[in-house]
């Protein structure tokens, strides 16, 4: 199992993770970022399916399955590379007070560097691959 299949893995498991999160889990989450409107939870919900739509793509093109003729796994997990690279922008932006939070208040280190990690999954499948 080379090192292009393990940050294959963690992808999935990573992404699966936050997919339950934001879809079963949706009113804590957003509670957890600052987010009292009950609208806020129910927005969480479809970007939970989304990322587990992601994460069924990403196990579908897994090179031991293979599922539906599905050989390559380079667009979909460019695709992550891509939306993560984004939220690192924009979450940033936040931190640094390039863009204003929703409610005024400073934004957390801590989530900003949160895409980062499947962020270097990414870069680290597309070096060694």
């Amino acid at each position: 199992m080379g090192i292009p299949v393990l940050c294959h893995v963690f992808l999935i498991l990573f992404g699966g993770f936050f997919a339950i999160q934001l879809s079963f889990n949706s009113k804590k989450f957003a509670e957890s970022n600052r987010m009292d409107s009950p609208q806020a939870a129910f927005a969480f919900k479809p970007a939970g399916f989304l990322m587990f739509g992601f994460v069924l793509m990403l196990i579908a093109t897994l090179p031991m399955l293979q599922i539906g003729g599905f050989s390559s796994a380079k667009e979909v997990v460019a695709g992550v590379g891509i939306f993560t690279l984004f939220a690192f922008i924009f979450n940033m932006g936040l931190v640094l007070k390039v863009w204003s939070t929703f409610d005024g208040a400073d934004h957390e280190p801590k989530n900003a560097i949160r895409p980062l990690i499947p962020l270097i999954a990414v870069i680290i499948y597309f070096v060694t691959s």
